[in-house]
């Protein structure tokens, strides 16, 4: 909790590797693309523009074979503008905040750098969270969530930042499906929530770098949560 606490600061902050042309004024660095560092009171370069989290302009086929084309509310990895082929250009962001949605067993064996691991079957969602043994934050359904503790969208808002820009992923992209359609259930806004697939597509080369794979690490968890009120 405390690592999250400390990425949402770093949010506040747009920095870059670049430095701003001298002898100009604000006014012509800012048409240029740069932006003022706080930090250093100077400028930096902006980041890329992100594109929007789902590209209309892509098609996938259903369970039965048919072509059905991607709208702004399918949040399948099938029609997200950033995916498999292109997330390398996005990251090590500071605008955006990387989250892995599997558990920690699958996350230790490997993954990718620089996201933040929150287990979303262990901690997020069950559909019978609240009784014996399933302690998460949100039962039912996704489209209809019941709170399972008094301070569960408290958490959320801790986990997931309703300002943030957020890069899910998960193992095939089912899981971050599931996690975006209940955090607009619950009033998110999901202009900028992006699902960017699964661990299990990612092989390019391109990814290389930044992948972790430590076969030989095994891990067992235990989930619970501590000093939360059950829901009335």
């Amino acid at each position: 909790m405390k690592k999250l606490i400390a990425l949402l600061a770093a949010l506040l902050v747009l920095a870059g590797c670049s430095s701003a042309p001298a002898q100009k004024t604000d006014e012509e660095l800012m048409a240029e693309g740069w932006v003022k560092n706080p930090l250093e009171n100077g400028y930096v370069a902006a980041a890329a523009e992100l594109p929007a989290p789902v590209d209309t302009t892509k098609t996938y086929k259903d369970k039965d074979g048919n072509e059905v084309a991607c709208t702004a509310t399918d949040y399948s990895a099938d029609c997200s503008s950033i995916n498999k082929d292109n997330l390398h250009e996005y990251l090590n962001r500071e605008d955006v905040l990387y989250i892995d949605l599997r558990d920690y067993a699958d996350f230790g064996g490997k993954h990718l750098r620089n996201f933040e691991v929150v287990p979303y079957f262990a901690y997020i969602f069950n559909a019978e969270a609240g009784t014996e043994g399933k302690p998460q934050l949100f039962g039912g359904s996704v489209t209809a969530p019941v709170a399972t503790y008094e301070e569960s969208v408290e958490l959320m808002e801790v986990l997931f930042p309703k300002d943030a820009t957020i890069f899910f992923m998960c193992q095939s992209g089912g899981r971050v499906k599931q996690c975006i359609t209940l955090l607009e259930s619950l009033g998110w806004d999901t202009s900028k929530i992006y699902n960017v697939g699964g661990m299990g597509q990612y092989t390019s080369d391109a990814l290389v770098s930044v992948t972790s794979n430590p076969a030989e690490m095994k891990l067992a968890a235990t989930y619970s949560f501590e000093g939360l009120t059950p829901a009335k």
